[in-house]
């Protein structure tokens, strides 16, 4: 077992290696600082927004879980997770779509619609959820 950690860590770390070879080779730095950018501004919104949202949400919940199934409550805080994780990498297709592209082949899809039908799906998923385990229970 201890062989297997070791090899795993040595190629995980060569990984690693070859990708930041990889950036520092093929972006130039003002791609570079922009890579630095989103990243950090998905950890800030991650952090700022959706763990305090989840958690604000999750105690809502749980404080009128009276009737509420347990597997109710495990899809619609899985399917929030999803949701929000998805709208972090759309927002920025998003956001650029809107200012337009030289290449009118780079973003050629309808990504606000798209993430419009994601969220209305999770949302229509976490009812019928809630429905059934509701039902179920009851009997």
């Amino acid at each position: 077992m201890i062989v297997a950690r070791a090899l795993l860590l040595v190629a995980a770390a060569g990984l690693l290696a070859y990708g930041a070879v990889l950036l520092v080779t093929t972006l130039t730095p003002a791609q570079l600082f922009a890579l630095l950018v989103w990243l950090v501004a998905v950890v800030a919104v991650h952090d700022g927004v959706i763990a305090p949202l989840t958690s604000a949400l999750r105690a809502r919940w749980w404080r009128d879980a009276g009737g509420r199934p347990i597997a109710a409550t495990a899809i619609a805080q899985v399917g929030f997770v999803v949701g929000a994780t998805l709208s972090l990498f759309v927002l920025p297709e998003i956001w650029a779509q809107g200012r337009g592209s030289a290449n009118p082949t780079i973003l050629v899809g309808d990504y606000a619609l798209r993430l419009v039908v994601v969220w209305t799906t999770i949302a229509a998923i976490v009812l019928v959820t809630w429905r059934l385990t509701r039902r179920r229970t009851r009997r």
